[in-house]
């Protein structure tokens, strides 16, 4: 059965008041251009060469993070290297940059040729893109219509000419070497190029009017997935093609399903995945069953909606970004979910300076890295690091009818003098808070974890419940770490 859920869908910009700066305005178009006079220099020079620092990490939990040197550099984007390093976008300092596991970085410049005009030296221009090609760091440069190629090894650059207007974003590698670029550009399509002097090669996606083509997921050979989204009101679609096809054509997935600012997706578990980057949760499309089903994130009452953004996939866990509840999450086998905060400031500490945005990640084995923009940082959460406790389930669904209710068994397990704190989200609509739907629990908070304590959750079904599938999230945490379980709840 597919999932029931409330249609009144708010498409306009979420506003935030929080502590500090928010140089982004979170919920309204991600890809729209960011200014920001926050660290930066007097003058429009851009630096020139190679600049060198020792970064110190700083650890808590399963939380690794380099304070980047000031002023603010503005990261975004991140891939890793086959050696552990990683290299990220400096969308302030106008290059890119190279971090290894002892915390040396190594920031490399564009040539001055390559930023925006003088007119506008205080806008930090977008960076969505960086993927290693053909021996070379490759970036995009959307206001120049290029992409930048940095050969490490004695810091030259090479360029790619796009399609004027064609503002490249996103950047993929696809498993015959072809690199897939993504566009704002006004025509809604797709880039290829097979080598870097390779001339570009242009598909149109057939999105609604407005969209624009926001990321690709390149499955395996002969499938991948382009998302669309009109920034205005963020509606958008996913569409499937075969990338090795000369002339692909795309097929809109799930049919017509609201989806709210999908800017990404994943493959795992036997469907897609898509961030929902305008509300507190993440879709699913099963395969299968051709049905939509919608995972709640855990509320964090510091903000509106956690803003689920980029998406990444690693077996059978599918990690993603919450870019306004400073935390990076992962759903496992579809049935747990762990949030990780990314800093051990609270959101609302005044030392923590508000949203860090991170607005993308990157894998590299068990580590899950991610680039705060505001947070001027890098880090990781390492995913071999199992938290001290856990929550599971005894009963993987349970059925109510309206005006009635059910009870589900917990177990939390585990050992920790952290105090432990109950709370509950649900899928009932795109803001993960309860509704026609309560959730009550027979304690409240956990204090001195050893074993196993067993909590019984009521779940009451209001009368005026509509029928349907419906996801219970029950949360278990310490404040830094997050650990719930998926509860399906039948409304019958």
């Amino acid at each position: 059965m597919a999932q029931t859920r409330r249609t009144s869908l708010v498409f306009a910009a979420v506003v935030l008041v929080t502590v500090g700066l928010i140089a982004l305005s979170s919920s309204a178009s991600p890809f729209a251009q960011v200014s920001s006079t926050a660290g930066a220099t007097t003058s429009c020079s851009q630096p020139a060469g190679v600049i060198r620092a020792q970064l110190s990490p700083t650890v808590f939990g399963e939380v690794t993070t380099y304070a980047l040197p000031k002023p603010l550099k503005a990261p975004n984007s991140v891939t890793a290297a086959p050696d552990g390093s990683v290299w990220f976008g400096e969308v302030a300092l106008r290059g890119v940059a190279h971090l290894f596991t002892n915390g040396t970085l190594f920031q490399y410049a564009w040539p001055s040729s390559f930023v925006t005009p003088e007119t506008q030296c205080f806008d930090l221009s977008e960076l969505w893109g960086i993927v290693l090609w053909h021996g070379m760091v490759w970036a995009s440069d959307s206001p120049n219509d290029q992409l930048v190629g940095l050969a490490p090894s004695n810091d030259t650059f090479k360029t790619i000419p796009l399609a004027s207007g064609s503002q490249p974003r996103f950047l993929v590698v696809d498993s015959l070497g072809n690199l897939w670029f993504t566009e704002s550009s006004s025509h809604t399509q797709v880039g290829v190029i097979s080598s870097p002097g390779a001339t570009p090669r242009y598909f149109d996606v057939p999105a609604a009017a407005g969209e624009i083509s926001a990321s690709i997921v390149i499955h395996n050979a002969t499938t991948a997935y382009v998302v669309t989204v009109n920034p205005t009101n963020n509606a958008g679609q996913v569409f499937s093609f075969d990338p090795s096809a000369s002339s692909p054509t795309f097929a809109q997935v799930g049919g017509n399903q609201t989806l709210l600012a999908p800017y990404s997706a994943a493959v795992a578990n036997g469907g897609l995945w898509v961030g929902q980057h305008d509300s507190s949760e993440v879709a699913f499309f099963n395969d299968t069953s051709s049905t939509w089903s919608f995972y709640p994130t855990s509320v964090n009452p510091e903000v509106p909606l956690t803003l689920p953004y980029y998406l990444l996939s690693n077996g059978s866990s599918v990690w993603f970004n919450e870019h306004d509840s400073n935390k990076i999450a992962v759903i496992t086998d579809a049935t747990t979910l762990t949030e990780y905060n990314i800093s051990s400031i609270p959101l609302d500490n005044p030392q923590r300076g508000g949203i860090g945005n991170v607005l993308t990640i990157g894998l590299d084995g068990d580590l899950v890295w991610f680039t705060e923009w505001t947070g001027n940082a890098v880090g990781f959460v390492n995913a071999s690091v199992v938290p001290p406790f856990s929550v599971s389930s005894q009963h993987s669904s349970a059925t109510v009818t309206p005006g009635s209710s059910v009870n589900v068994s917990l177990a939390v397990s585990g050992a920790t003098s952290s105090p432990l704190s109950l709370q509950f989200a649900d899928s009932e609509s795109h803001s993960a808070l309860p509704s026609n739907l309560s959730v009550t629990a027979s304690t409240q908070s956990i204090v001195g974890l050893s074993g196993t304590r067993s909590v019984v959750v009521t779940v009451r079904a209001a009368a005026s419940t509509p029928l349907g599938d419906y996801f219970i999230l029950a949360t278990v945490t310490d404040g830094m770490t997050y650990r719930s379980v998926y509860v399906r709840i039948v409304v019958a």
